[in-house]
């Protein structure tokens, strides 16, 4: 290896170092609503998988108090904090200046803000106390969903959600419920042989028998030999929160969501 590239590599680890910033209280990142494109994610991804991987890893957490996909730093950093560092270095953190092309700074910062998916748009993360009280309060989740042992079972159990899905996936969950939707959550309606009508949320599905959770929280398991009718919904019962709570109340919202992990 040249020492030219051992320089490039160091340089780039300060890089990423400085984007997390010094030790010290942890935070959550705030974006500023900058909007990032496809093209945009996708190259940063490779900028990341090339570079910064080597101190952050392929999952953006190896390093300790800091989960890039999940915005938790160690200080609290805007679109333009980050820029800055990289642009500017830090005497503290022992970066000297790195000049990046603005394409490449966009497309870091679009990648991490992305949550690592290539598929997903920007999100803001905001506070997740002020989520909670969304949650029980404004939003009404708890009248259909349940953590950690309270609230409804109509909807899934949010218990784990952070540890299950990426904040973006549930950030479309919020504003797209239908295109947020998990397979086997779909609305289900079944008509039984004897003539019984149920209908609820699918829980479980195998080659003979189904379960779901009725419209009263039962829970049901049935034969497919005994079902005369059986229909699947392909929107979800779950009402859009766009327009209804500010993109501040969303952030919260999604922070309180991200840290329900089991």
């Amino acid at each position: 290896m040249t020492n030219r590239l051992l320089k490039r590599l160091s340089s780039v680890a300060l890089l990423c170092a400085a984007i997390i910033g010094p030790p010290g209280e942890r935070a959550q990142a705030q974006n500023q609503g900058q909007q990032f494109s496809a093209a945009q994610i996708q190259a940063g991804y490779r900028v990341y998988a090339s570079q910064c991987a080597t101190c952050h890893g392929q999952n953006g957490n190896t390093v300790l108090g800091v989960d890039l996909p999940r915005q938790q730093f160690k200080t609290v950093s805007s679109d333009d904090d980050i820029k800055n560092r990289i642009t500017n270095g830090s005497a503290t953190a022992g970066m000297p200046p790195f000049k990046l092309e603005p394409a490449e700074l966009d497309g870091i910062l679009a990648y991490i803000r992305s949550g690592f998916d290539l598929t997903a748009s920007p999100f803001k993360v905001g506070d997740a106390a002020r989520g909670h009280a969304i949650f029980e309060g404004k939003g009404g989740c708890g009248s259909c969903h349940r953590v950690n042992g309270k609230g409804a079972l109509t909807a899934p159990d949010l218990s784990d959600i952070g540890a299950l899905r990426q904040p973006a996936a549930i950030q479309r969950s919020m504003l797209e419920p239908t295109k947020g939707m998990v397979p086997i959550n779909r609305p289900l309606r079944i008509v039984t042989k004897d003539g019984r009508t149920i209908q609820g949320r699918r829980l479980n599905e195998d080659t003979f028998t189904v379960q779901l959770i009725d419209q009263n929280e039962r829970l049901i398991s049935l034969l497919k030999s005994d079902i005369r009718d059986y229909e699947l919904g392909s929107t979800s019962n779950m009402p859009s929160f766009s327009g209804k709570l500010s993109d501040d109340e969303l952030a919260d919202l999604l922070a309180y969501l991200i840290s329900l992990r089991g």
